[in-house]
């Protein structure tokens, strides 16, 4: 990755809709003289054509209704500057014609309230996930913008009016080798934001060879991990004031196990604490729920300890919120932190579905005009319901130009254009930004509203009608659908003119009589302010406070294992196993502190022989203990802990809680059926990005397979083994096989269970597995806490996501094990 920054600072070219026609295409046509097509009220909006299209050319200008606000002919031949006045706040196209012929597509530009030169409410609820470190780096692909768009995306979330964004960086990019630290794109991004008065919550989720002995992916040399988490806290003070380890390490990004996860959260806490003692301290997203086990044994090692808010993220439907976040706020309770702050710093939807609209941009497909709509109309939904719930900061997934599998997230496109889903969270933050949420209000049937006051001391209400993106499932939203769902109701309102503003901020009047006002309401949220008196029905939770969990233990103590081959990793990384009867380890004492400290280890759950009875750990420094750990678990049961804890300076220290999961033992308890037929090519479905085949190989006695990818693409094979009557996973708890590939070790590897026949889509549980090599290796997969239900599974995938171009690997002898 480039370590330069290139400034790109206007110039949009808009999307087109529509088919082709024989006038040439309006999205390589028009190019906007203000960011991304984001004008400001008090701006006119300007437009010139680029050079080399066609000429005379005549220009329609309409609302988002489709009434024609300006036509005529494009100055000076179309070689001039279009000019148009000031307009409201709202969304708005230009159509062309050339030679009588009319233009395909329509480009788009909106209207948003002007904002201060640093933001109102720096403490503000709503905000957006930039990812522009990433995002924004350019591409020689993409003919439309094919420099860096960083300079862009922040003038654009500026124009938002939002105090706050999520962006990205990258450890082995900053420091590639022990003791450097390269700005890259990602300090300089920051202060990008920094300067506009907009703060960032910064996350990365990998690490430098160098420091990684044993390990895979986190770092098992913590104090490098707390070197670089004080360094980057240091040099991003006054522009990133949040910090989260890691990304998403419930569901992927890591094959290490929970606590090894939890010390090294511990010591970048530490680090980012020692860099900038007022940052918001988070844990690396979890976004899996229900919550696994994997994110209980995080916090079973203290990790409440280490953070000062709660990071989650998801892309549930709203209808599933009230459960999701009654969810978490129960887990935090059972850790003792019940008023932790939670954060959404991803909280995006899968209602749109794949894209569906051919893009210029090479292999992409872009989101449809209905599809566009369907997250504009999403945005202040979502947004607004978790403030109800008590979320205290929601981060919308996605500001900048993104594609990932089928989807299109940004709400630039890849021209870097502004979607209407950008308006609307504009608009939205321009009515409630500023204001407190104190709660709902009744409503006939049919109908949300929400009560806000304004600094000021006035009230504003969000309102809208539920349609099926309220009450659906993603899979039954009917994207496109003409039914505004359009109903009335009334709010007590002294006498006089109201003013509201539909979803992207456009003003209408509405008159109250009698002292009640009369709105109507559609699928589309809308405000109205200036109101007062009115107290809700259902208050809204407070979003908590932002400290780390008060304790009496010394944090700067923490202690981590090096488990030696006598433990087996469980496939939720959650537990261990131990096929033996006792297991070597290395306990590690860590002392982040100047000052030298002594005291005494304890074990509970099993005995530790080699434990001495007091060690003494250096400033700064550590203690490496050998020791043997044997279990104390009943005959008859499986599960049981290998946790220590010590007391060092007359300070008790946090806990490194290990469970113990004896799941050959429990296999051995059951019955086992080995799945002959995983030989037979022919049961297994073609599912892949590439050109994949299915063979026997008779040398290894295994199922082959073979893919091949296209250049510039994703890469993923996961072919489909449909279950026969007979081959049922009922009463199964877990499954076994051995794999190998070439080239070894991919990007990812993953068992899934899949609750259905349909080819490549439909409920599954995903299940990683560590990543095979070149040799033989069995992967055992325990269903415990993935799937409660194993006798829905009809259908099993088991593949790779490679790093080359072509893969090929084997499978044999998959066995399910039974209770």
């Amino acid at each position: 990755m480039k370590c330069s920054l290139a400034s790109i600072l206007t110039a949009g070219i808009f999307a087109v809709t529509g088919a082709a026609a024989t006038g040439g295409d309006a999205a390589g046509v028009i190019v906007a003289r203000g960011t991304t097509g984001i004008f400001f009220e008090s701006e006119s909006p300007e437009f010139t054509l680029r050079p080399g299209s066609e000429r005379p050319v005549s220009y329609t200008v309409r609302d988002r209704h489709g009434r024609i606000l300006a036509e005529g002919e494009w100055p000076e031949n179309g070689e001039g500057t279009l000019t148009l006045p000031k307009l409201e706040r709202g969304i708005y196209t230009i159509t062309l014609k050339s030679g009588g012929n009319a233009c395909s597509g329509a480009g788009t530009f909106g209207v948003v309230a002007d904002v201060p030169e640093r933001p109102e409410n720096p403490d503000m609820y709503f905000a957006l996930d930039t990812a522009q470190s990433w995002c924004a780096v350019g591409s020689k692909r993409n003919i439309r913008f094919p420099g860096n768009g960083f300079e862009t995306v922040t003038e654009a979330a500026h124009r938002s009016g939002l105090a706050w964004v999520r962006d990205r960086m990258s450890w082995s990019d900053i420091e590639n080798e022990p003791g450097a630290f390269r700005l890259c794109q990602y300090i300089p991004n920051g202060w990008l934001l920094g300067r506009r008065g907009i703060r960032v919550s910064n996350t990365y989720h990998d690490a430098p060879k160098f420091t990684k002995k044993h390990s895979k992916d986190l770092p098992d040399d913590l104090f490098a991990t707390y070197r670089f988490a004080r360094n980057v806290a240091s040099k991003a003070k006054g522009c990133t004031e949040a910090w989260e380890f890691w990304n998403e390490e419930d569901a992927g990004f890591t094959v290490e196990g929970a606590w090894d996860y939890a010390a090294n959260l511990k010591a970048a806490s530490l680090g980012y604490w020692a860099g900038n003692p007022n940052a918001v301290i988070l844990n690396g997203a979890f976004c899996v729920y229900p919550l696994r086990d994997y994110t209980d044994a995080v916090f079973n090692n203290d990790a409440a300890e280490y953070i000062s808010a709660f990071n989650f993220h998801t892309y549930k439907p709203i209808r599933e919120y009230p459960e999701v976040i009654s969810g978490l706020r129960k887990f935090l309770a059972g850790h003792g932190v019940p008023e932790l702050p939670i954060w959404l710093t991803e909280h995006g939807t899968q209602a749109p579905g794949p894209a569906s609209t051919k893009s210029y941009y090479p292999g992409l497909k872009s989101y449809s005009p209905e599809q566009e709509m369907t997250v504009a109309e999403f945005i202040p939904k979502a947004q607004i319901t978790m403030q109800s719930l008590g979320v205290a900061r929601d981060f919308f997934f996605i500001l900048s130009p993104y594609n990932e599998g089928v989807k299109d997230w940004g709400l630039l496109r890849k021209d870097y254009t502004a979607r209407p889903g950008y308006f609307a969270f504009a608009a939205m933050v321009k009515e409630l930004g500023n204001a407190k949420l104190l709660g709902k209000l009744d409503t006939p049937k049919g109908i949300r509203a929400f009560l806000y006051e304004q600094p000021d001391g006035t009230q504003t209400v969000a309102f809208w009608s539920e349609s099926d993106l309220d009450l659906e499932t993603n899979e039954k939203i009917q994207v496109g659908s003409k039914e505004l769902h359009k109903r009335t109701f009334t709010i007590a309102a002294k006498e006089g003119a109201f003013t509201v503003r539909d979803l992207f901020g456009t003003p209408s009047q509405a008159a109250a009589s009698g002292g009640r006002l009369t709105l109507t309401s559609t699928r589309y949220p809308a405000y109205v302010g200036g109101l007062a008196g009115l107290v809700p029905s259902h208050p809204s939770p407070a979003p908590g406070r932002y400290a780390m969990k008060p304790t009496k233990n010394d944090r700067t103590v923490i202690l981590r294992a090096d488990l030696s081959e006598d433990f087996i990793l469980g496939s939720g990384r959650s537990s261990v196993d131990l096929p033996g009867k006792s297991g070597r380890l290395t306990l590690q004492a860590y002392n982040f502190s100047d000052t030298p400290k002594s005291g005494t280890i304890t074990v509970a759950g099993g005995h530790a022989e080699g434990l001495p009875e007091s060690i003494t750990i250096p400033a700064m420094g550590k203690v490496e203990l050998p020791l043997l750990f044997t279990p104390h678990i009943p005959e008859k049961e499986f599960h049981g802990r290998m946790e220590f804890s010590g007391t060092f300076n007359g300070k008790p220290v946090s806990r490194l809680h290990i469970p113990v999961f004896l799941f050959g033992k429990s296999v051995a308890s059951g019955k086992t059926m080995t799945l002959e037929a995983i030989s037979d090519p022919k049961r297994w479905r073609n599912n892949s990005s590439g050109n994949m085949t299915a063979a026997y190989d008779e040398k290894e006695g295994a199922i082959r397979f073979d893919v091949e990818f296209p250049q510039h693409g994703d890469r993923w094979i996961y072919p489909e083994f449909i279950l026969k009557p007979r081959e049922s996973f009922r009463r199964a708890r877990g499954v076994a096989f051995e794999i190998k590939t070439v080239p070894s070790m991919p990007k990812e590897a993953v068992f899934m269970a899949v609750m259905g026949r349909e080819k490549e889509h439909g409920r599954a549980v995903f299940i990683r597995f560590p990543m095979p090599s070149a040799e033989w290796e069995e992967r055992i997969i325990s269903f415990d806490e993935f799937v409660p239900n194993p006798e829905n599974i009809e259908m099993i995938r088991l593949g790779v996501n490679p790093k080359s171009d072509r893969q090929s690997y084997w499978v044999r002898n998959l066995r399910v094990f039974y209770r």
